[in-house]
């Protein structure tokens, strides 16, 4: 992901969700839990208090429905938005966002510019030898999204000599790669975000886009009757929240509340509320 299925299973830490997201492909979808919820009857561990500190967030605010700019309000909404919010809501801190362009936000992150960055990111030994991670708060898979009149390509494996699209420095930019290597990807157009990668393919630019399964179908509800997704997700990654090196605290805090806000079913309201009232069809 931003590294930023048609659905497919992903687990909650306490309950297993039966309406995904992708609610026209027929299968399961949920958050899932990257460690294990507390014992039964035992409550998650108390959050630490960051004293009412200002976390400020770095964030490319144009991936929905992670993070967008309502036209009516123009104010940032999306899942990880309200996600920090109840976070800092727990740790008492004050989360301020910054939309912020993909590229180089890492960098900037390490240097000091942010105190965390949340857009959808993907967790990755990469990334790991500069910045820190949350623990994981959502499962995903890479998908390949196509305008709705598309018959041609039906999956990953029949994008041989197609021209995709990507956003430039995220892991479907490495997995486009990968398969472009292998001889399955015909040529690559990097975007600055994925909303112009997006509007490339309906102006038809581009054959297809490779895309979080997420963010495919945040777009596909931007844009509805004109895009679609098909095949089966090809990869499985986690996402977590970008943190400074260096702030054991923040991240303690984090992590704490995070556990909360799975185990007491938080995490499941903002899942629905989220990628299943606003799903593509509903």
């Amino acid at each position: 992901m931003k590294g930023r299925t048609v659905w497919y299973a992903l687990f909650v830490l306490i309950v297993a969700l039966t309406v995904g997201a992708c609610a026209r492909s027929g299968q399961q979808a949920a958050p899932p839990a990257a460690q294990p919820a507390p014992p039964a009857g035992q409550p998650a561990a108390a959050v630490p208090d960051l004293g009412g500190r200002e976390i400020k967030i770095g964030s490319d605010t144009t991936y929905p429905p992670f993070e967008s700019v309502n036209e009516t309000t123009k104010e940032i909404e999306g899942f990880d938005i309200d996600l920090m919010n109840e976070i800092c809501k727990r740790a008492n801190c004050k989360a301020k966002f910054i939309t912020t362009a993909w590229d180089g936000i890492f960098v900037a992150l390490a240097q000091g510019q942010f105190d965390a960055v949340v857009s959808g990111v993907t967790i990755t030994d990469e990334r790991k030898k500069t910045i820190d991670f949350s623990e994981a708060y959502l499962r995903y898979g890479q998908v390949v999204l196509v305008r709705s009149d598309e018959s041609a390509i039906v999956g990953v494996d029949s994008l041989t000599g197609k021209n995709v699209g990507v956003q430039t420095g995220t892991t479907n930019d490495e997995k486009a790669s990968a398969l472009q290597k292998e001889g399955k990807v015909g040529g690559i157009k990097r975007y600055e975000t994925f909303a112009l990668a997006v509007k490339a393919l309906m102006n038809k630019d581009i054959d297809a886009v490779i895309i979080d399964s997420y963010a495919a179908d945040g777009f596909m509800n931007v844009n509805p009757g004109k895009l679609k997704k098909v095949g089966e997700p090809f990869t499985s990654e986690a996402l977590g929240i970008a943190l400074k090196q260096g702030d054991p605290a923040l991240k303690q805090a984090f992590d704490a509340a995070l556990q909360q806000i799975k185990s007491d079913g938080t995490l499941d309201g903002l899942y629905q509320e989220w990628f299943v009232k606003r799903a593509p069809g509903k």
